[in-house]
């Protein structure tokens, strides 16, 4: 046997077994589900005010420090999904972050 067929063979042999996995990680993801979309649906501050909190299904609610442009704090309650932080707070928001409260009630509640 030369070099050449056995180099021929085990490239075959990748290329099938890549392909499998292409078949298997395709089979196990949802219908539809894109890289692009997976990369879209980030979780955490999104940038221009929103932020989106992923629960994983849970329903659950999380409190966020929401800052503004003077380096003001706010404390934001959000739910499952994007929330826009920017309508009620009065100046720029430049970053919101989860600060480990949990079970509040959706909404603003004021400065922190």
């Amino acid at each position: 046997m030369s070099s050449c067929s056995l180099r021929a063979r085990v490239i075959r042999a990748l290329c099938i077994s890549a392909a499998a996995l292409a078949a298997c990680v395709t089979a196990a993801s949802p219908a539809g589900a894109t890289a692009e979309v997976q990369f879209r649906e980030q979780c955490g501050y999104l940038g221009w005010g929103e932020y989106r909190h992923c629960d994983g299904g849970t329903g659950s609610r999380v409190d966020l420090d929401v800052e503004d442009i003077w380096g003001n704090l706010y404390r934001y309650c959000v739910g499952p999904g994007t929330t826009d932080l920017q309508p009620v707070i009065r100046w720029r928001v430049t970053g919101a972050w989860w600060n480990g409260g949990v079970g509040c009630i959706p909404g603003f509640e004021g400065p922190a």
